[in-house]
């Protein structure tokens, strides 16, 4: 619906996934010589027989917007082990009663943790208050009617934010108290908030005056997910760079005494880069791979068509293994 798209995936090697719903996965998608990361909530449900992840499209998102645009069946990406804290009680959840508020793409895993509640028990007790820009652009918002309508317990409340010529109307947003006036008894639920901070920030704030204490109040930030694993695999290797052509020097060998960037590494060895920002964001470091394959950290500015082109940033580029680049034109 609107800028999201869901997409099924599959393991290789018979593999299979052990997650709970609301865990989110990191997605490392390789683009020519570079690995790009973005973690992404499970949209299936554990009882489910297949594994779903559901994503915007953002402003300026290039992970999303490969996701959404260039990616193929057949396609390989890679992921982490499930991983977040967003999940149901261990104990008997479906007996609890529950209040969940989604913001956004935020309904993502909500909406997996509404699918396995009704799995386990259908007439469990669930509220939802799911704010959206627009009706187009509410995700998944047909099967939630349809949950809603199939079982008495669960009940479904939209706030459209937008008006019809999708200019922002400050009196459609929600707000914490505006959440509360819409729901029955919340301060004896468990309550799962998950959307953009200031919602979630808001509704925290009035769920904890109304007496809910800190321990029933679950939420999750999309924005402050942990490194991927694959930053605890890294090792020290080896890095060559060739002059941008042979009356400009010989081939340069050096051997990275620890986990560092493309860039530090240069830097100890006496191999002079271009180098402003150091951050990732100017791109003046931007150098081409002859061979090899570096894991990024986020955010930064390469493109994804610089990255299919060969081209990495050295700042805030670490080697996965041995390393052939070409330096830059000498000036």
């Amino acid at each position: 619906s609107g800028r999201a798209l869901s997409f099924e995936f599959e393991l290789l090697g018979g593999y299979r996934l052990n997650y709970r719903a609301g865990q989110y996965v990191n997605v490392t998608l390789p683009v020519g010589p570079v690995l790009f990361q973005r973690c992404y909530s499970l949209s299936s449900a554990p009882h489910e027989h297949r594994y779903t992840l559901t994503v915007q499209k953002t402003s300026g998102g290039r992970v999303s917007g490969y996701l959404k645009q260039q990616l193929k069946v057949g396609d390989k990406f890679f992921i982490d082990h499930p991983q977040g804290d967003f999940v149901l009680p261990e104990r008997h959840p479906e007996d609890q009663r529950y209040v969940m508020v989604a913001g956004g793409i935020g309904i993502v895993p909500i909406y997996s943790l509404i699918k396995d509640l009704l799995t386990r028990n259908p007439d469990t007790d669930i509220q939802l208050v799911y704010a959206s820009r627009s009706l187009e652009q509410a995700v998944f918002l047909k099967h939630l009617e349809k949950m809603a309508n199939k079982h008495p317990g669960f009940s479904l409340r939209t706030q459209y934010t937008r008006r019809f010529d999708m200019s922002h109307d400050p009196y459609r947003r929600l707000n914490g108290d505006k959440i509360i006036s819409r729901l029955i008894d919340p301060g004896n639920a468990l309550i799962y908030l998950c959307g953009p901070s200031g919602l979630l920030n808001q509704s925290h704030r009035s769920f904890t005056a109304l007496g809910v204490p800190a321990g029933k109040i679950y939420q999750e930030n999309f924005s402050a997910a942990p490194k991927s694993s694959l930053f605890e695999q890294l090792k020290p290797h080896s890095l060559s760079f060739m002059p941008s052509s042979p009356i400009h020097g010989r081939l340069s060998h050096l051997r990275q005494p620890q986990v560092e960037t493309v860039l530090a590494s240069a830097n100890r060895g006496g191999i002079l880069l271009p180098q402003n920002c150091t951050n990732g964001s100017c791109g003046s470091c931007k150098l081409q791979v002859k061979s090899g394959s570096v894991l990024a950290i986020e955010p930064n500015g390469l493109t994804m068509e610089q990255a299919a082109a060969g081209y990495i940033l050295p700042c805030v580029s670490y080697p996965c293994e041995s390393l052939l680049v070409k330096l830059p034109s000498q000036r």
